[in-house]
């Protein structure tokens, strides 16, 4: 991977001429830091400001994109205007309106099922964190001693393993999920956003810092840039990274920048 900024001149070019600029933004890690408590993480004034800014601009279209259920996404940006998804894609906010993908109540009761046998598999290991996001399950084991890794991985295996036909475990920074066994994740999510724009001249740049974010990289690897937030050494499908959520308030300036100079030009 390249560092964005080192190939800018040739970007800053494709963000001006563009007609629709799509910016399509991960949350954790990449508009936040990455904290011990999911609860904790919080989009900084500036960087809320400064999608404020893009979002009023003629021909940019900001979407957060998320492992997070979208009520919790859309609490935590908190900004109207701007398009939200929610759970890898289990639930969208597109031009259209809300989309959200449903399961049988059968399924539900045997996710709430899993969720109460993990929690008394792993009350004795410490720092575990759950998160319950309607159609997924997160556990969270930032806070665990490395020591308890494996048996984490082993339980959880344990629990999903007799109901693999309906749920599987992705995996995440330091975070395991129980998902259902649909065929959804960023990079479909993805798909979708782009299908409103097929019609018009548009640039799709995505930045994600997480596995779940290969899949959108994929999908843009021969339309649009795709940017890895973290060190540029990691092994990722993006074309370009950049260091910090630093440097993401940093791009995002610059964009505003350029839009802003495009519409006093024209």
């Amino acid at each position: 991977m390249r560092h964005l900024f080192e190939d800018w001149q040739d970007i800053q070019v494709q963000i001006k001429q563009t007609l629709n600029l799509l910016l399509l933004l991960d949350y954790d890690g990449t508009l936040s830091p990455i904290v011990s408590r999911p609860e904790l993480a919080q989009c900084t004034p500036e960087v809320k400001n400064v999608l404020k800014l893009l979002r009023d601009l003629s021909g940019v279209y900001i979407f957060i994109i998320s492992g997070r259920s979208l009520k919790d996404i859309k609490e935590k940006v908190g900004l109207k205007g701007i398009f939200y998804i929610g759970n890898h894609g289990l639930e969208m906010e597109t031009p259209d309106g809300v989309y959200n993908k449903t399961l049988p109540s059968e399924r539900i009761l045997e996710l709430k099922k899993i969720k109460i046998n993990l929690k008394k598999a792993l009350k004795n290991i410490p720092g575990i964190i759950f998160e319950d996001k309607g159609l997924i399950i997160s556990v969270h084991f930032r806070n665990t001693p490395k020591i308890f890794f494996s048996k984490i991985r082993k339980i959880v295996k344990e629990e999903v393993s007799p109901r693999k036909n309906y749920w599987k475990i992705t995996s995440g920074k330091m975070v395991l999920e129980i998902r259902p066994k649909i065929y959804f994740h960023k990079g479909t999510a993805v798909k979708e956003i782009l299908k409103y724009f097929q019609k018009s001249k548009y640039l799709p740049i995505y930045l994600g810092d997480d596995k779940t974010d290969e899949d959108a990289f994929r999908v843009l690897k021969r339309n649009g840039i795709s940017v890895f937030v973290g060190s540029g050494k990691t092994s990722s499908g993006a074309k370009f990274f950049l260091r910090n959520t630093d440097e993401v308030q940093d791009f995002l300036l610059r964009c505003k920048k350029i839009r802003m100079k495009k519409k006093t030009l024209s």
